[in-house]
């Protein structure tokens, strides 16, 4: 009995998760470490995705454009594995090139695309000599942009809010700041494009600019936990609106953008608990009263010590820009290029640490962000609403910041 229980805890003790591990898993894979008589790195997979590095993606059966980004498992009959010696030998591509896991290859014999072809393809043999082969494997029938779309929309009954699953919101990004070899977290944001987050610039004042102290997190419903449905990336561009100030009282030009990156160089891959939200129409302006969404890990009272822990969402209505100005502060500290929002009962408001994060007003069928959490006068105070970085005002600097640091986007795969 002494030798089972001492073998019990020592297998309890064999695996442990070390977040400050890298096994540059993609697709939402955990880097798991097993110690046994080595410290081994493993990736966790989430559903729908095998492979050392969970790159296969096991529920893609067709291929989009001429399948450069195809992860599936299809293959031909007589297809050759890439890393098989003769393959390695007499072919172009295998699984001894440094950029192998990029082009898709690996133990496997999956058809894949690495050099541009029209299709994807698999070596064959061919008497003495290898051969490409292009695959049979239908093409996908594109659809239009998932911006702005959930596959969950309950949330169970921020400041008067209920929890959320992350499926909710599935745009919402949380900002952490290494601080002493501590990772805080700072600030929400909104995922805008694949490899994109808009936050708000107020976050970054008077921090240091070392990129490698802050990692974003998409698909977190918990902040100090984490699982398999957690997409995590470093950050390696930080722009902040070059005439963001805070000298009038309020934050004006409250706008930031960062460029998201795995350290494998990929970006954000879209499922359930990952989708990008639209932004808003150039002029679009929401009649007073629309009801919209906020969401972020901030505090529930101005009071308290702790962040919520939970992601929480709750229900605005958007103020007048004549109305918040004159009655609950002034045109000074309220431009406009703000915009306000809040309850009836002063009992719901973004709070310390929702900074950043997403205003979501439903426009069209599609959730669009409208306004990006900035400032206000306490949290849920009486007659002083929660104002918000109108982002229809920011649509050119948007697109031009964006497309000036040369980004090739690649759209988001369908959702399993």
């Amino acid at each position: 009995m002494k030798l089972l229980i001492i073998c019990t805890l020592t297998l309890a003790a064999l695996v442990t998760r070390l977040e400050s591990v890298n096994c540059n898993c993609l697709n939402g894979g955990t880097c798991i470490t097993y110690y046994l008589f080595h410290q081994i790195n493993r990736c966790l997979c989430p559903d729908g995705y095998s492979g050392i590095h969970c790159e296969i993606d096991t529920d893609n059966t067709c291929y989009t454009d001429n399948g450069e980004d195809f992860r599936g498992i299809a293959t031909e009959k007589n297809c050759l594995h890439w890393d098989l010696p003769s393959v390695i030998r007499r072919g172009s591509y295998h699984t001894d090139l440094k950029n192998a896991l990029q082009l898709g290859l690996g133990k496997h014999n999956y058809c894949r695309n690495p050099n541009g072809r029209s299709r994807p393809w698999c070596y064959t043999k061919r008497g003495f000599s290898i051969q490409e082969t292009p695959c049979n494997i239908p093409q996908c029938h594109k659809e239009k942009p998932t911006c702005g779309q959930r596959s969950f929309s309950k949330y169970y009954k921020i400041v008067g809010g209920s929890q959320a699953e992350v499926e909710s919101q599935p745009w919402i990004a949380g900002i952490f700041q290494n601080t002493k070899g501590i990772e805080q977290f700072l600030c929400g944001g909104s995922l805008i494009d694949p490899c994109w987050v808009l936050t708000a610039a107020h976050c970054f004042l008077d921090r240091s600019k070392d990129k490698s102290a802050f990692k974003v997190f998409l698909g977190k419903s918990i902040l100090n936990v984490t699982d398999n449905k957690e997409q995590m990336f470093m950050v390696d561009t930080i722009i902040s609106h070059p005439d963001f100030t805070d000298m009038t009282g309020g934050n004006e030009n409250d706008i930031a953008l960062l460029r998201i990156r795995t350290p494998s160089g990929h970006c954000a891959v879209e499922n359930n608990y990952v989708r990008t939200v639209c932004l808003p129409e150039r002029n679009l302006y929401l009649p007073d009263n629309t009801q919209c969404e906020i969401s972020g890990y901030g505090k529930q009272d101005f009071f308290d010590i702790y962040y919520a822990q939970r992601l929480m969402s709750a229900n605005v209505n958007l103020i007048s820009q004549r109305k918040c100005t004159r009655e609950y502060y002034d045109n000074i500290r309220v431009t406009d290029n703000m915009v306000c929002a809040g309850d009836s009962a002063w009992q719901i408001d973004a709070c310390k640490g929702d900074s950043g994060g997403p205003m979501v007003c439903e426009h069209k069928g599609r959730m669009t962000l409208y306004g990006i959490v900035s400032w206000g006068d306490g949290c849920a105070k009486q007659n002083k609403p929660g104002v918000y970085t109108r982002v229809t005002r920011y649509l050119d600097w948007i697109e031009s910041n964006m497309n000036m640091v040369h980004t090739k986007s690649r759209p988001l795969p369908e959702p399993k």
